[in-house]
């Protein structure tokens, strides 16, 4: 027997593409349906650096007690991208 841990449920997708970059960027928010902590999780698929960072800026707390906490979160993390220099991808993005 498999023990349940955790469940997620895939609220929305959003796809960013930039000049000059092969890279498609992805944010997803999750509501969770089994598991600990807020009602509401995302994550993106890469990391950015900005111009002053030595490394990509990997975010903490992405975690929203509504939907819409959760993809202002997002959104205020993927629009760095407009201004970053670099980004790498984030190996735990499936």
């Amino acid at each position: 027997m498999h023990e349940l841990l955790e469940h997620y449920e895939l609220v929305k997708e959003v796809k960013l593409i930039f000049d000059n970059n092969n890279d498609k960027i992805t944010g997803r928010i999750y509501k969770v349906i089994k598991g600990g902590g807020p009602d509401y999780t995302w994550e993106v698929s890469h990391y950015c650096r900005l111009d002053d960072e030595v490394e990509p800026y990997t975010p903490g707390g992405q975690y929203g007690n509504t939907e819409n906490e959760a993809e202002n979160g997002l959104m205020r993390y993927l629009k760095r991208f407009e201004q970053a220099v670099d980004w790498r991808e984030n190996q735990y993005f499936n």
